[in-house]
């Protein structure tokens, strides 16, 4: 993929005329063109500014240049077949590629301002994207969280009570599973602490004698990944971590 990046991007999105040079730096460029270029090289803000110098003729090239890098994310992340738990690998490869573009010396200021579009486009559906993630990934997370509370106060009325579980060690996570855990985890707390039904409130089973059950079952129902090697250890707890 990341040649794949680099071949379309250089060749065209941003043209033959805008490959690799050795000679790149804005000291020879016209003050325009280094003004656009630092624009280019910032990272996009939510909503891409047009540089004031891409008016006219130059406006259009810069729009071409923002729907050209926004549509190359969307075909890449199609292309990862869309999987959340490869956000963060994705992101770092896009990155690297784009930020490895370079102008030769004396670009028109058309070209620049294609140039700056496209590294606006690329960011802005980046910062699309991992909103769109982050948000899915923590609604989800409230959804199992929300489950996971009923399910433990429902048996918990209906038992009196429920005995210690094994605790699970949870493996390492990135952009969707931080928000998967921190969302299902700050649900569960809250949806059980507040949860009564025809047999009384769960808030007693969350608490005093039963607090260490009700943190189990909390750690184990909103784990995202386990670890990549689950190891059974002495005494009750699988996976090694004690409380």
């Amino acid at each position: 993929m990341l040649a794949l990046f680099t071949t379309v991007v250089g060749s065209t999105l941003l043209g033959p005329s805008l490959s690799a040079s050795s000679d790149h730096s804005p000291s020879n460029a016209s003050p325009l063109v280094s003004s656009l270029l630092g624009a280019g090289v910032a990272h996009a803000q939510a909503v891409p500014v047009v540089p004031p110098g891409c008016t006219g003729r130059n406006l259009r090239f810069y729009q071409r240049g923002l729907e050209q890098g926004r549509g190359l994310v969307r075909a890449a992340w199609a292309g990862v077949n869309e999987d959340f738990d490869m956000l963060d690998q994705f992101q770092n490869v896009i990155i690297d590629n784009i930020e490895r573009l370079t102008l030769p010396a004396g670009a028109s200021e058309a070209l620049v301002c294609r140039y700056t579009g496209t590294v606006d486009g690329v960011y802005d559906e980046l910062d699309a994207l991992y909103e769109e993630v982050a948000n899915q990934c923590f609604m989800d997370g409230e959804m199992i969280g929300a489950m996971a509370a009923e399910v433990y106060c429902e048996l918990s009325l209906a038992l009196g009570g429920l005995a210690s579980a094994d605790r699970f060690l949870r493996g390492p996570v990135y952009t969707c599973g931080v928000n998967f855990e921190i969302a299902c985890d700050s649900k569960f707390m809250g949806a059980s602490r507040s949860f009564t039904n025809a047999l009384g409130a769960c808030l007693p089973y969350t608490q005093g004698t039963f607090a260490h059950v009700w943190d189990d079952t909390r750690n184990n129902q909103c784990i995202y990944e386990p670890p990549p090697t689950p190891a059974t250890v002495p005494g009750d707890r699988l996976w090694g971590e004690g409380r």
